[in-house]
């Protein structure tokens, strides 16, 4: 899928080093048709070369050198790189979730736990477009956990891939294509956001007349109330098809919320 210069979508973008974390290692970029999250790791000036490094390849590499998916491989291969010519930064590593968008639909690609969601405000339903490259969805999938077991299970975060392992030749990107409706927002974010709030709290604050701004900033807030143990990052990007909800799609929206 490539961008176009007809995308009028409003977006707005927020990070936040959380409650504990001294640095920031998530690293965020907006531009119109493309907004990736990347959450690093890797400990103090690690994590954050790292998920900096992501944005800067796959800025670079998409759409002037193909799909987003060979952006993403080799944002991959040039950490790794980079981990290799300098053992400081050895083993650093980072997750990433990109959108990218036109005037009538939009692509999801991700590698890692950094997740994308769909607001839907005629249905007032919040939806996971991606799923976690993690432990606990393999163990879901495979029916040997349930979904509540694994919210504490002492290898919760433990994810199967990112950019820089050097256990993997090449990630496998995962993506989600559809068109746009409106009424309708995507949600990007860092884990420091989804292991600290739920998706029913973040429903309530994506169905409230806040602006984009103030939505980033309540999301953030949320996170940080309930602990804010890992950097926070979010970026909401509206639909950029424009049709008002109507009297009875509004009340639906109400009794569905």
């Amino acid at each position: 899928m490539e961008q176009d210069s007809e995308n009028q979508s409003k977006y707005a973008q927020a990070t936040d080093v959380g409650c504990v974390r001294e640095l920031n290692e998530d690293s965020v970029h907006s531009q119109p048709g493309l907004w990736l999250v990347a959450d690093g790791m890797g400990g103090h000036a690690c994590g954050e070369v790292a998920s900096a490094m992501a944005i800067e390849h796959v800025i670079s590499n998409f759409p002037a050198k193909g799909p987003i998916e060979g952006a993403i491989q080799t944002a991959h291969e040039k950490i790794i790189e980079a981990g290799e010519a300098n053992l400081s930064q050895a083993g650093m590593g980072t997750t990433l979730v990109a959108l990218i968008s036109n005037s009538t639909g939009y692509q999801v690609a991700w590698v890692g736990d950094s997740r994308a969601y769909l607001w839907d405000a005629r249905s007032a339903k919040l939806i996971q477009l991606s799923e976690d490259h993690s432990l606990m969805v393999r163990l879901i999938n495979a029916g040997l956990i349930n979904e509540q077991d694994a919210k504490t299970h002492p290898q919760r975060h433990m994810i199967t891939q990112c950019l820089g392992s050097t256990e993997i030749e090449k990630v496998k990107v995962d993506t989600e294509q559809k068109d746009w409706e409106s009424n309708q927002q995507i949600l990007l974010c860092s884990d420091g956001l989804t292991d600290e709030v739920s998706e029913r709290m973040i429903s309530e604050i994506m169905a409230s007349r806040a602006t984009l701004e103030e939505k980033n900033a309540l999301l953030i807030k949320t996170a940080k109330q309930a602990g804010g143990r890992d950097n926070i990052s979010v970026i909401i990007i509206d639909s950029p098809v424009s049709k008002p909800l109507g009297f009875i799609e509004r009340i639906r929206a109400f009794f569905n919320r």
